[in-house]
């Protein structure tokens, strides 16, 4: 007999419901984070011995501090902005809000007068806001060399912090591609 097919149904939430939920999805992932003295004030710094070494050890890094990083990119770019323009920061950050909001930690549908939104009118309504935002608040030049900044310190961070007493957990191993899986 043919395999059972499965069906997922969907029970339409208001609007308000789908922000809420995306907003504790959005905390919960960022309560996620490693405690900053374990980033900045444990373990030992030291120059890799290999290549494949420094590999491993950045992917390792990378895996177990990962919100971390995020963190120091996004606030890197932040100050990057301020320095700009203060108004910048302030459109910008809403653009990313509305990112996190309606894209990356949204899980129900999105309803708006009785239609359901698509994913894909989601993203191409973020992307041109993004667009506008950069281009009205001429914060490209200055939102690069943020990220770019944030980037630097997070990659040699990684590369010199030795991971041999770092312990990731399980799940987030084998996701990271650390541990191979047949069962994938």
């Amino acid at each position: 007999p043919p395999p059972p097919t499965t069906t997922y149904t969907s029970i339409p939430l208001p609007t308000g419901d789908v922000i809420s939920r995306s907003i504790h999805n959005l905390t919960s992932a960022i309560s996620s984070h490693r405690p900053w003295s374990e980033l900045v004030f444990s373990g030992d710094f030291s120059l890799p011995e290999s290549f494949s070494s420094l590999l491993l050890r950045s992917k390792t890094n990378f895996n177990y501090s990962f919100v971390n990083y995020t963190i120091i990119v996004a606030t890197c770019a932040a100050f990057a902005l301020i320095i700009a323009s203060p108004v910048a920061l302030i459109v910008v950050g809403v653009i990313i809000a509305l990112w996190l909001l309606f894209h990356f930690f949204r899980e129900d549908p999105l309803i708006l007068w009785s239609f359901q939104v698509g994913d894909r009118t989601v993203v191409l309504f973020l992307v041109l806001a993004s667009v506008w935002a950069i281009w009205f608040t001429s914060s490209a030049v200055n939102l690069a060399v943020g990220v770019s900044v944030g980037l630097l310190f997070c990659i040699i961070h990684s590369v010199l912090r030795n991971s041999d007493e770092l312990f990731l957990e399980e799940d987030d191993a084998v996701n990271g591609g650390l541990i191979g899986s047949n069962l994938r």
